[in-house]
């Protein structure tokens, strides 16, 4: 049994307080004064080598003066001057790295960086070339080099070069910003084409078909023609266009009716985005033009880099050839100077021979008899071997006050055997179980321990083997331990177990361990605790615990019809918000109709009159028309709430399972869920699914999981106060399942409620109407009815992201 105890070692034991009363020892012998003591003779070494130092400080401080104006010639022109030469150079080969990505760039945005990088770049170049004339010129008014005047005009073709590609970036710049610019123009139309491909399938009338055919065909031509590197064959596609423009026009204004009118609307709208100033074929044909010059500047651009490349090349090797003629000169002069130093320097190594003999002699050997007489007491090998203390300095005082502390030491060694007997004698007397053992033999117990267990001490110490107080199958486990303890030293905490005693009685002990040094060896001391009164009550405790979750079985089923309801009131809420969203529309088609017929009953009374003039005429017809648009664009947004409601609130209200798009019914949900977060200004939700990501499913359960996570997003995350987005994305992870994520960018979850937020009943906000209910519903529907697995992850402040997996075909 890995008995284990807490106690302190006995060698670790402080010492009674009566103990440490005892009589004061003597103080050790006080110094005496000396004539010649050691620190004099040590001064007078010092000061023969001190002076040799100062006359090698002479002559160092001689050389110096003379290699130093060398050395500040070298810091304060050439090094600089080298040292600009080459950072002149490295911008050079970052301005050679940023004009391709200047005349490549794609967007306004990139191109600023870009220009602002390489106008960056210029102005480091100008003002190391004015840094370098600086540097040329105050090198030529000490000590003019011969290739300084060639320097000179090097540098000039450099900055003169340098405002010349300066000059060149900029105009490059505004054909990059005028590619852009024609570019965005182009994107444009070709929405605004994609936009009337779709208003071309609600024309009305029998003749219009074959025109709109006709009107799709040149769209299709001019979106390809975008794509045109010639600007001659854009060109030709532009006066083709024009042409079949004037012929839709002539058909338009040949067809009777409203589909005349119609296509005529659609003809001009087509040639504003073609045609007129500012359309696709003008914005094309001047990116095309923009992009040519870009490329000629470009061109010119490389060219005037490559003749600064060239000026700074031979700029720099000029400069290092100057650099290195004189950082020879000064290698000689210091290598000269240099073996006048070693000379001195073997003088100062003879003179430090000398002084450590003489040390030698009065001060090494001395301590090391010392040193000899202390460790020879301090074994216990030699006591009788006594500290030197002849002499007259201060090695004798050493060696008096080693003897004290010697003689002291000795003394606290006696008193520490004494603290030792009392130690036993406080442990054997302890209310707790403590035992000694090696291999499972008990070397020491004291009487708590044998009462615990109803035997004698002297029964404990005869047992064979403490292993037959435990059952069998703790044994093996305790030898571990006990191996662990010898092998490491470390203190294993506390474990309890089941033991047994001689007469057969069970009992629950608690016990502890550490290693000791006791006697001759290193054994194990052990602090025993009987647990048993503990251990009956736990039992009871567990029993109260069965009882408590049968309990929790009844409120799970209580619980779920809560989420039941919970699921019912939300669809009242979407019905309700929904009513109050179609009301809107209703009552403008309404208005305008009411409206309509008043300018009816107004044309027929001024026609019974024969007051009808073509200017009323025409006001009736122009405000009959925005009238009637006004009452056909309300009727189709009430109709598209009624048929998203429907959809919706038949998948929420049932459990049927069937086929469906993904991102068509999401827009169908966020249809129905738009009046519930209408009154939010400045939010955002946006959606990014592909198209083709079909479901198999129960559209129900996905229904009710966007709707609780969008207003857990809207009550729990967004300030109303504030702009706010909420994004949902879909994907294919593979082939068979999808993933869907609910994002937004509000408040964040703290650290400490993540984990709880999925658990029933929990909500933040208790007093303000939560249930706790929503996300937990949320997981249910996820892991249940859609076998997928849902995961959240937040920093507050940052927002939070709910993910879902879920196969796209639903067994079950």
């Amino acid at each position: 049994m890995t008995l284990v105890a807490q106690a302190r070692d006995p060698a670790q034991a402080p010492a009674p307080l009566a103990h440490r009363r005892s009589a004061p020892a003597e103080r050790p012998p006080p110094p005496r004064r000396r004539r010649l003591g050691i620190a004099l003779r040590i001064s007078l070494g010092l000061s023969v080598m001190a002076l040799l130092v100062v006359l090698i400080g002479g002559v160092s401080m001689s050389s110096f003066r003379l290699f130093r104006a060398e050395v500040s010639a070298l810091s304060a022109n050439t090094l600089p001057e080298v040292i600009t030469s080459a950072e002149l150079h490295g911008s050079l080969q970052k301005l050679v790295a940023q004009l391709p990505q200047l005349a490549g760039a794609t967007s306004t945005p990139q191109r600023r960086s870009i220009y602002a990088g390489l106008v960056t770049e210029l102005d480091s170049m100008q003002l190391l070339v004015a840094r370098m004339h600086g540097l040329l010129a105050q090198g030529a008014g000490k000590d003019s080099p011969p290739a300084g005047n060639g320097d000179a005009q090097l540098l000039e073709q450099a900055r003169s070069t340098l405002l010349i590609l300066a000059a060149t970036v900029a105009d490059l710049n505004a054909e990059v910003t005028r590619q852009i610019e024609n570019g965005e123009r182009q994107t444009e139309a070709a929405r605004g084409l994609g936009r009337l491909s779709d208003t071309l399938e609600q024309l009305p009338g029998a003749q219009a078909g074959p025109w709109a055919v006709r009107v799709g065909a040149l769209m299709a031509r001019a979106a390809g023609s975008i794509q045109l590197e010639h600007l001659s064959r854009l060109k030709g596609e532009q006066r083709a266009a024009e042409r079949t423009l004037a012929e839709l026009g002539s058909i338009a204004g040949t067809t009777p009716g409203s589909a005349g009118t119609a296509m005529a609307s659609l003809q001009e709208e087509l040639f504003s985005l073609l045609i007129a100033p500012g359309g696709l074929f003008e914005s094309a044909a001047e990116r095309l033009q923009a992009r040519n010059r870009a490329q000629a500047l470009t061109a010119q651009a490389s060219v005037l880099v490559e003749t600064i490349d060239r000026s700074t090349r031979a700029l720099y090797d000029s400069i290092r050839e100057q650099s290195a003629e004189r950082t020879g000169a000064l290698a000689a002069l210091i290598a000269e100077r240099t073996r006048a130093v070693m000379m001195l320097a073997g003088a100062s190594i003879l003179l430090a021979v000398g002084v450590y003999f003489v040390f030698r002699r009065f001060l090494s050997s001395r301590l090391v008899a010392l040193n000899r007489a202390v460790v020879a007491r301090l074994s216990g090998a030699g006591s009788e071997i006594a500290v030197p203390v002849d002499g007259d300095d201060e090695i004798t005082d050493i060696g008096a006050s080693i003897r004290f502390f010697i003689d002291e030491i000795d003394r606290r060694q006696r008193d520490l055997a004494d603290n030792e007997r009392r130690f036993r004698s406080l442990v054997e007397g302890s209310i707790q179980g403590t035992i000694i053992h090696r291999d499972f033999r008990a070397v020491f117990v004291n009487d708590s321990f044998a009462t615990m267990f109803g035997v004698a001490v002297a029964d404990v110490l005869a047992l064979p083997s403490l292993l037959a107080l435990v059952p069998t199958e703790e044994r093996q486990q305790l030898i571990d331990n006990y191996e662990y303890l010898l092998s490491t030293g470390l203190p294993t905490g506390r474990r309890r177990i089941r033991a047994q005693r001689p007469d057969g009685a069970w009992l629950w002990v608690e016990l502890t361990g550490r290693r000791v040094d006791w006697m001759d060896g290193p054994a194990v001391q052990a602090v025993v605790v009987d647990v048993t009164r503990e251990v009956e009550a736990e039992e009871a405790l567990r029993r109260s615990r069965d009882d408590a979750e049968r309990a929790l079985d009844a409120l799970r089923t209580t619980q779920a019809s809560l989420i039941q309801a919970e699921k019912m009131a939300s669809l009242g809420q979407l019905v309700a918000g929904v009513a109050h969203e179609v009301n809107t529309p209703i009552g403008i088609t309404i208005t305008g109709a009411s409206q309509l017929q008043a300018m009816i009953e107004e044309l027929g009374r001024q026609h019974g009159a024969a007051t009808l003039k073509k200017s009323d005429f025409l006001r009736f017809v122009s405000d009959g028309q925005e009238m009637a648009n006004l009452i056909l664009s309300n009727s189709s947004r009430a109709a598209n709430l009624v048929q998203s409601f429907k959809l919706v609130a038949v998948d929420q209200s049932s459990d049927e399972r069937r086929v469906f798009l993904l991102k068509e019914y999401i827009e169908e949900l966020l249809r129905s869920l738009h009046p519930t977060y209408k009154t939010r200004a400045g939010l955002t939700i946006a959606l990014d699914c592909p198209q083709e990501i079909e479901i198999d499913g129960y559209p129900g359960a996905l229904s009710q999981i966007l709707t609780n996570l969008v207003m857990n997003a809207l009550i729990h995350a967004l300030d109303p106060a504030r702009p706010g987005l909420i994004t949902i994305a879909a994907r294919a992870v593979d082939s068979d399942t999808v993933e869907l994520s609910v994002a937004d960018d509000g408040l964040g979850i703290p650290e400490d409620v993540v984990p709880k937020i999925f658990d029933p009943f929990f909500t933040t906000r208790r007093g303000s109407g939560g249930s706790g209910l929503g996300l937990h519903i949320v997981y249910n529907l996820v892991t249940g009815r859609l076998h997928g697995s849902i995961a959240v992850t937040s920093e507050p402040g940052e927002g939070s992201r709910f993910t879902l997996r879920f196969p796209r075909v639903t067994t079950g």
